[in-house]
């Protein structure tokens, strides 16, 4: 228990860490409101993202405001050891590296990794948390549809999807040592950003335009007996692609490394969400199959494996994920891939 008297306070709360508590705070303020500034102002996401995505994020900045003094204080005080340190937080890198620009300074070898992966992940959450908090709202919304009875394919379809953006939208809000999902590592290659932003709008919907899609999770197959059993199997797959994002809990992040996951579906195949993914769409165009829906398919299923390709090679740099991978021998298919 903290007893708060001046002298108390004088002795534990260190200048240093002090300072470092208050630069991360006015950093993130000042960082996270371009952030908010860009998606209110900007016409592509003035136009995409609907006006309870847009006060969400301003919701999640207010409680950055209010709730991040207290974790800062908590901080000082829990780690009043002068060997331990305080990091830097991410939005304090970037501006400490563009002042470092400006000012043409040297920067060193560790603290250009801390800064790479800082702006990285600053991109990553700019692109990324406005689409899944956007997709949760317009999932959720779906759910209330009167055309959507209660636990019918279509409902469990839905809710599969709004649990899966919920669960990326609240890992990208939030990052700590005490949730353990501190990124260590952020996609360095062009490839692996490709791969990864072209099966997100706009960039999906640009790609759409020339490669067809087919893909549709409400179709008809052929009668009614087939369709009831091929919607079980849908189920099946939906169940084994939000397990993934449940079992990846507030590390899940497209693009990053916030730590090893090896529990179920992850326990069974490296990329469980790729694989579920992918049989799903391929199922559902069996009853409009023809070759230009094939080749489309193909073309996003090649992307999908560059992704699994990309994400293997980036992660494979953690000693923990070459332990999981001995572990884990396969990819996508229990004793096939």
């Amino acid at each position: 228990m903290i007893t708060f008297n001046k002298n108390i306070i004088n002795k534990t709360i260190n200048k240093e860490k002090l300072q470092i508590c208050l630069k991360n705070y006015l950093a993130g303020a000042l960082v996270y409101a371009l952030g908010i500034a860009l998606c209110r102002y900007l016409p592509y996401y003035k136009k995409l993202l609907r006006p309870e995505a847009q006060m969400t994020l301003l919701i999640f900045y207010l409680c950055f405001l209010l709730l991040s003094p207290i974790y800062g204080l908590y901080n000082l005080f829990y780690s009043n050891s002068s060997e331990i340190k305080l990091p830097k937080s991410k939005p304090f890198l970037f501006i400490q590296a563009i002042k470092k620009l400006l000012n043409e300074e040297k920067i060193d070898f560790e603290e250009k990794t801390e800064i790479k992966t800082a702006v990285l992940f600053l991109l990553v959450k700019i692109f990324f948390l406005p689409l899944m908090i956007n997709f949760a709202f317009s999932n959720f919304q779906q759910l209330g549809s009167p055309s959507i009875s209660f636990f019918s394919y279509s409902f469990l379809l839905t809710l599969f999807f709004t649990i899966d953006t919920i669960i990326f939208a609240v890992a990208y809000s939030l990052e700590s040592s005490y949730l353990k999902n501190t990124v260590r590592s952020v996609e360095p290659t062009l490839l692996g950003w490709t791969a990864s932003l072209i099966c997100y709008p706009p960039f999906n919907t640009i790609v759409g335009k020339y490669i067809p899609w087919g893909a549709n999770d409400h179709v008809f197959f052929w009668n009614q007996t087939l369709t009831m059993s091929f919607h079980f199997l849908l189920v099946i797959l939906l169940l084994i692609y939000v397990s993934s994002s449940i079992a990846l809990g507030t590390k899940a992040s497209n693009l990053t490394n916030r730590g090893i996951v090896s529990k179920f579906p992850y326990s069974i195949v490296r990329h469980p969400a790729h694989i579920s993914k992918c049989t799903l769409w391929w199922i559902t165009i069996l009853p409009v199959l023809n070759w230009k829906f094939f080749l489309g398919m193909s073309f996003w299923t090649f992307v999908y494996y560059l992704r699994a390709y990309t994400e293997e090679k980036h992660l494979s740099q953690d000693p923990d994920y070459i332990v999981y991978k001995e572990k884990v021998k396969w990819k996508f298919i229990p004793g096939l891939i």
